[in-house]
């Protein structure tokens, strides 16, 4: 009986405690500004399946650099936190009987399910004790012996893990020590069965007392660990189900459309602090789990920029924490334990998130890629983020970088980030009858050429290829010409809404004054804001990109091609990260590659390509530390030993082109366009016809 009062009183407190701290996260998480998550409730139900329970990300291969072993590293990766995971739903049942039994002693498993299963259970909680308590084991050994690229051991990832290690060891302490006491059990749990042989000859008042110690310990830590979750880094513990619940099922890489005719900065929608982020993006900055996989994935963290998109995250995070109304001494307690003295006093620092916690340097090192958020266990949006506060800096603060504002002056005065005259816009067609909607208003297709195709003389050999496919499939299409203009994604992901929508709105009225309804183009930068982001100031059109139609021409036999053509034998195949990842386009472009030659295996491809370097507004911004982001992806393609270099962006051909020139590389390996391949293959095959004719013709 005392024991059960001392139970209840120590239940009750842990209780209230929990009421309070839940109440409380859930008040930080309603301080970010409504949006609607709740649509498609089957589809969430699905990614709940999938990816809480099944963990589908997080045993995806990561790759994870380490000071040793790194095969086994990547390997491994974290899959052995899948059985952890596991491991702990399992011997959460048996906590939630050892809770409920402290009260009701006859309330066991073997009551309700009668002994086979009840018995069954138990042994599966004895196991899933042993597996997890092996992990911990591993992770330690992973740490310190392996040491894996990952954020340096903190107190409070040491509590935590000893916590897990303890409630292991003290359900073997429970378990052992009872069946030693009472001579021996029956099965019901292997594993402590066989540990209690070993103390055959402990006296049964010290096996009992044992016990008892060990079944406090035990509770203790329980209630303890729930009390202390969402003030640690393992926050993502409560954090994780809904963020995976309410993940963006939408397309990816759409920012919010700013409002810039309201009165107000709030109503308008640029972010100045927590406050102005949505409820969601405030749950995503609690559901991290400090893996560090994104930072470990992003191109700007690689290369040695201040970037590294967890600290973003947290950095959202702290903001809130340093701005609570009812902050009080337990979170000072908490955070100087977790992060030191000088990191309690860096979080509650009254300072601007945009530009302060979050430096300029960290922003403009971002190139939109999104490596970080492809990678990432719980579905957290880290370049939406970044962009929203790109917003501030130019909208509010007017920080720009030089190099940006030349191209935001480019864009103003001439319509694109070259600054060329936009009388210049269609002198690429110059002589090959380029046909415009005006002189072809019915076309079935609108090409979109883009400010590259249009103004870049590397550039245009490309959309010269593209049209000659175009025109030798037999596909009826016609251009804008002088009343193209840029689409503004380079304003928009350089944080300039205003001239954004200016340039949209302009593309949107004239498209849609021409009955524009299908649109191809070469640049994924172009496909990807008119076919999602345009949707948002009245522009709904169908959009594919050049590779898609390429494809298609292929399979239906109207393009005469030839393999191999012009001597190129290996092709090393670079994924634009905005047709790839944004857009989800990763086997158009191979297999129309798969018709040409032969393609090498590029090690960080598809989903983990790794970037360019040009996304993000950094096309017009030099890179002055670190390395050089395209030089990184290029040392990878040459090394491939490929002697072409494909792509399917203008903006990865100039940088892979320049990248290889900085290599003195040009003479082994050139850097082409899907689009000129093909071309070239049916240069080829036409050859091949005319000397068959030829050689037909004289006999």
């Amino acid at each position: 009986m005392i024991k059960r009062i001392a139970f209840l009183i120590v239940l009750s407190a842990a209780l209230a405690l929990a009421g309070y701290t839940f109440r409380r996260f859930f008040r930080m998480i309603r301080a970010g500004k409504p949006e609607n998550r709740f649509d498609r409730p089957a589809d969430r139900i699905q990614s709940i399946v999938d990816f809480f329970f099944g963990q589908k990300k997080v045993i995806e291969e990561a790759d994870i650099p380490s000071a040793r072993w790194k095969g086994l590293v990547k390997a491994i990766g974290s899959k052995y936190h899948f059985l952890i995971f596991w491991g702990f739903i399992i011997i959460t049942v048996g906590t939630v009987e050892t809770l409920v039994t402290a009260v009701f002693p006859s309330l066991t498993l073997v009551r309700f399910l009668g002994q086979g299963i009840g018995h069954f259970i138990y042994a599966s909680i004895d196991w899933a004790n042993l597996i997890v308590l092996g992990m911990i084991a591993f992770s330690v050994f992973r740490r310190l012996v392996l040491q894996p690229r990952l954020i340096p051991m903190s107190n409070d990832a040491a509590l935590i893990l000893g916590t897990i290690a303890s409630l292991m060891l003290t359900h073997f302490g429970i378990h052992v020590f009872h069946l030693a006491a009472s001579g021996g059990g029956n099965g019901a749990y292997p594993v402590s069965d066989y540990l209690a042989g070993w103390l055959v000859n402990m006296p049964s008042g010290t096996a009992h007392l044992l016990s008892e110690a060990n079944w406090w310990v035990h509770i203790l830590l329980v209630l303890g660990f729930g009390n202390y979750l969402l003030y640690s880094k393992h926050s993502h513990i409560v954090a994780a189900f809904p963020n995976i619940l309410f993940r963006n099922l939408g397309q990816r890489g759409v920012l919010p459309k700013l409002n810039l005719e309201a009165d107000d900065i709030a109503q308008i929608g640029i972010v100045e602090s927590y406050k102005d982020f949505t409820w969601k993006s405030i749950l995503d900055s609690f559901a991290c789990t400090e893996c560090a996989r994104c930072s470990n994935a992003c191109p700007a963290y690689n290369t040695g920029k201040p970037l590294s998109p967890m600290q973003v995250v947290h950095d959202l995070r702290d903001d809130l924490k340093s701005n609570l109304p009812d902050r009080g001494p337990l979170d000072d307690l908490m955070e100087r334990f977790q992060h030191g003295r000088h990191g309690e006093e860096s979080i509650k620092e009254k300072k601007p998130l945009v530009g302060g916690r979050t430096t300029e340097e960290v922003l403009w090192a971002c190139t939109t890629c999104g490596a970080c958020q492809e990678v990432c266990p719980v579905f957290i949006d880290q370049p939406e983020k970044i962009l929203q506060m790109r917003q501030n800096l130019v909208m509010l603060q007017e920080k720009v970088p030089a190099d940006l504002a030349r191209t935001f002056k480019n864009l103003e005065q001439n319509g694109n980030p070259w600054g060329i005259g936009a009388q210049k816009r269609m002198d690429w067609a110059d002589g090959h009858n380029v046909p415009t909607l005006d002189e072809r208003p019915d076309a079935d297709y609108l090409l979109w050429v883009g400010c590259a195709g249009s103004y870049d003389d590397r550039i245009k050999k490309q959309t010269l290829a593209l049209v000659e496919i175009l025109n030798v499939a037999g596909v009826d299409f016609a251009v804008l010409g002088l009343e193209e203009g840029c689409t503004g994604d380079p304003a928009r992901r350089s944080g300039n809404e205003m001239l954004y929508q200016m340039q949209a709105q302009q593309n949107v009225e004239t498209m849609n004054s021409k009955n524009v309804k299908k649109v191809v183009t070469a640049c994924p930068h172009c496909l990807h804001t008119i076919k999602n982001e345009y949707p948002q100031l009245g522009g709904n059109f169908e959009v594919v990109h050049h590779t898609q139609l390429i494809r298609q021409l292929m399979d239906e036999n109207r393009l005469p091609i030839e393999k191999d053509a012009d001597g190129v034998r290996k092709i090393a195949y670079h994924d634009p990260c905005y047709l790839g990842r944004w857009n989800n386009e990763y086997d158009a472009p191979r297999e129309t590659l798969d018709a040409l030659g032969k393609q090498v295996v590029v090690e960080r491809s598809r989903e983990k390509g790794f970037c360019c370097g040009a996304g993000g507004g950094r096309m017009w911004m030099e890179e002055t530390v670190g390395t050089r982001v395209n030089h990184n992806r290029v040392d990878e393609l040459i090394a491939t030993g490929a002697d072409t270099i494909a792509t399917a962006c203008p903006f990865c051909t100039i940088m892979l082109h320049d990248g290889v020139a900085d290599r003195g590389a040009e003479e082994k390996v050139v850097v082409l366009n899907v689009s000129e391949l093909v071309t070239r293959s049916m240069a080829r095959r036409r050859e091949i016809e005319a000397k068959a004719a030829a050689e037909k013709a004289s006999a």
